[in-house]
């Protein structure tokens, strides 16, 4: 035993082959008013009066010896030292185990961000994911049965933000279905349209018309007017939103409704106002805002909020086959918190087009085994 006295607490150390005796031996000598300060393994010096050390603190004026404690006080005290003891033993080992896991991820976490990052992913979207799956890693570390790298957890966790379109099924009996196709001049509406026309509707034997919008542009019905021919649908080229609203009421006789809608440059979303709040007005409809996949990212972006007025239910992308990396429009969908309806990936008419899934968008942000492995899983 060695003591150190202070201004306001006198400091014991207590040596033996265990804690638990090293314990008792200073709770028979001091009483329960010692406080216990710390217990570590003897150092060499003084390895010779035990193996463990525990430094006890009992204040000046209590440091008088007190009389025996009774055994039953002692062992209630004795336990709750230990039961302190531990605690303070397992909080040491997790910062300890945290503080590795940190030092340990933090370069794989970075490594990350940057990855993403170079894939076109917005960048704070990018650190968010990130910084989410760390978090997600670290409550299943211990779970043996997911050996899985960080980027499998950011995958999970994109996969679960991302939503999609429910599969083209026939309409309600009672009810044409319009469907919409907005977007910037040079998205892809009107091949879209088409093959959506031939793959989602003709085939299903549902029947169909096209109503081919555009007050400004000379002879800009005539793809579609060709295309309604060769295939055998009625077929309404409008110039006027005013047109517009009685030729989509005319056609209600038929399952399916399909709208051509013109491309407005960022100078002539005025006059898009009246276009979009008529569409507003229809009943039973689905507006796609049609979005081209090889756009940046910061276009994209814009051209969503200069369409917001269309109030769009999905997202529909076109031309994936002219971008290596769909990291802007994964940033679009994940920003605009819409559903993807469609992926277009090329002219060929109709076979270029699918439902969207994750798999698609995936594949090219992480590396394609990582994808086939979540995606399996």
């Amino acid at each position: 035993m060695t003591e150190q006295p202070t201004s306001s607490m006198k400091i014991k150390s207590y040596f033996a082959n265990s804690v638990e005796q090293a314990i008792q031996d200073a709770r028979l000598e001091l009483g329960t008013d010692a406080m216990l300060i710390t217990s570590r393994r003897s150092s060499p010096e003084t390895r010779s009066l035990g193996a463990y050390e525990v430094v006890f603190g009992l204040t000046a004026p209590a440091a008088r010896p007190r009389p025996a404690v009774p055994a039953a006080d002692l062992a209630k005290d004795l336990s709750g030292e230990l039961q302190n003891l531990r605690a303070q033993l397992q909080e040491i080992k997790s910062t300890l185990q945290s503080a590795r896991t940190a030092e340990s991820g933090s370069s794989e976490a970075e490594e990350l961000l940057e990855e993403l990052a170079s894939n076109d992913l917005a960048r704070n979207i990018a650190r968010d994911i990130v910084a989410s799956a760390v978090r997600l890693r670290d409550q299943l570390s211990r779970d043996p049965s997911s050996p899985l790298p960080l980027r499998a957890y950011a995958e999970e966790l994109i996969s679960k933000k991302l939503r999609f379109a429910s599969p083209f099924q026939a309409p309600a009996a009672d009810a044409a279905r319009v469907v919409v196709f907005a977007g910037p001049a040079g998205a892809g509406k009107t091949t879209t349209l088409i093959k959506i026309a031939i793959r989602e509707c003709l085939a299903q034997r549902q029947s169909v018309r096209i109503l081919s919008v555009d007050p400004y542009r000379v002879a800009a019905h005539e793809k579609l007017r060709s295309f309604a021919s060769i295939v055998g649908v009625g077929f309404t080229a409008i110039n006027s939103v005013q047109e517009f609203a009685a030729a989509a009421q005319e056609s209600r006789n038929k399952s399916v409704v399909l709208v051509d809608t013109p491309g407005y440059s960022p100078a002539e979303l005025d006059g898009a106002r009246e276009m979009a709040s008529c569409i507003q007005r229809l009943g039973n409809k689905q507006v796609h805002l049609v979005l081209p996949a090889s756009m940046k990212r910061a276009d994209l972006s814009r051209s969503i909020r200069d369409y917001a007025m269309f109030q769009a239910d999905y997202l529909l992308f076109t031309k994936l086959d002219e971008t290596e990396s769909q990291g802007a429009i994964l940033s679009a969908a994940l920003e605009a918190d819409k559903p993807l309806s469609f992926f277009a990936n090329g002219q060929n008419i109709p076979e270029d087009i699918e439902p969207a899934h994750a798999r698609t968008l995936l594949a090219s942000v992480f590396r394609a085994e990582i994808a086939e492995a979540v995606s399996a899983a």
